[in-house]
């Protein structure tokens, strides 16, 4: 149930620690207007206003997320949830904080939805189904007890949270409409392993220079000591979506971002190279390394693209 208490700080750990990062605040686009037939059971329900942490037993073992809702929301009204994953030795906290998503929810009228990784150094599974089956017992919980459009639940995340959001992608893509993984890790048997239900639209966002995942792949840190290339990741995903086999490259933004699109298909990939940058989360005031780009905001523009991409109807 959702429980009206506050949610414990924890330490981000490693490198997540140093990459505490705000989202600069564009204006995006407002919220379409929804289908009833896509809102979620929380809509009809009397239940009181939510807390902050989100508890859910799953196999005897509970677990938690951290919960933002804007005070803005009509409870009656469905709007869009975004889930963001934390990086390996981060917290729900240190993400909020990081991403500026919670920010954002309130600009745009969203809910941002924090889960909880396990362990001493808190991190995600991308080989097994624990953490799958918590994301997806989560939902259900959500479902239940808030009022969203069921045809509009995203996920992103960093580091080994963009790895997991590309898990759930892969995993869930009748229930997630669309992914935007940061500095994400991709394993090498991710073309075997992923094999979505539908195309599924997905945007990322790398830096060029990373240090910590390689964007061209090869050895990183930690239990996963290999991992595949950033923009063969994206290719990877283009060809399930059956877009064309070549990616087209976009108007630069800036001297340091010009975007690669695979087009040609109903599920677009996007992928934002940051250049001379390495393991951050692009957009962050906090972050004054020389790692931080300030010419875009991966926040603004995965909302951007989230708004674009609701499921498709039955």
């Amino acid at each position: 149930m959702i429980v009206p208490q506050p949610f414990h700080m924890m330490r981000q750990g490693l490198a997540c620690t140093a990459i505490v990062l705000l989202a600069a605040a564009c204006g995006p686009a407002s919220e379409p207007t929804e289908s009833p037939a896509s809102s979620s059971q929380g809509c009809a329900s009397d239940s009181s206003a939510p807390g902050r942490d989100v508890r859910v037993t799953l196999d005897d073992v509970t677990r938690s997320a951290l919960l933002h809702v804007p005070e803005s929301l009509d409870p009656e009204q469905p709007s869009s949830l975004v889930l963001v994953f934390h990086g390996f030795g981060g917290s729900p906290v240190g993400i909020e904080v990081g991403t500026g998503m919670s920010e954002q929810a309130d600009e745009a009228g969203f809910i941002a939805v924090y889960p909880q990784g396990t362990g001493f150094s808190p991190q995600w599974d991308l080989v097994g189904m624990n953490d799958t089956d918590f994301v997806d017992a989560l939902l259900d919980q959500l479902e239940a007890e808030l009022c969203f459009d069921l045809r509009r639940v995203y996920a992103t995340g960093f580091s080994m949270g963009g790895g997991m959001a590309n898990i759930v992608g892969c995993r869930m893509a009748g229930r997630i409409a669309a992914i935007a993984p940061v500095s994400g890790i991709y394993l090498p048997d991710d073309a075997e392993s992923c094999m979505p239900s539908r195309p599924l639209p997905v945007i990322g966002f790398h830096g060029v220079v990373d240090d910590v995942l390689p964007y061209e792949g090869g050895p990183a840190p930690g239990q996963y000591p290999e991992i595949i290339g950033v923009e063969t990741w994206a290719a990877a995903w283009a060809a399930r979506n059956n877009c064309d086999a070549e990616s087209q490259p976009q108007a630069a933004i800036s001297d340091a971002v010009e975007p690669l699109f695979w087009k040609g298909c109903p599920a677009p990939i996007e992928l934002y190279p940051i250049a001379n940058r390495g393991h951050t989360w692009p957009g962050s005031p906090l972050d004054a390394s020389s790692e931080t780009e300030d010419d875009i905001s991966a926040t603004a523009l995965m909302w951007d693209f989230f708004t674009r991409h609701p499921l498709p109807e039955a």
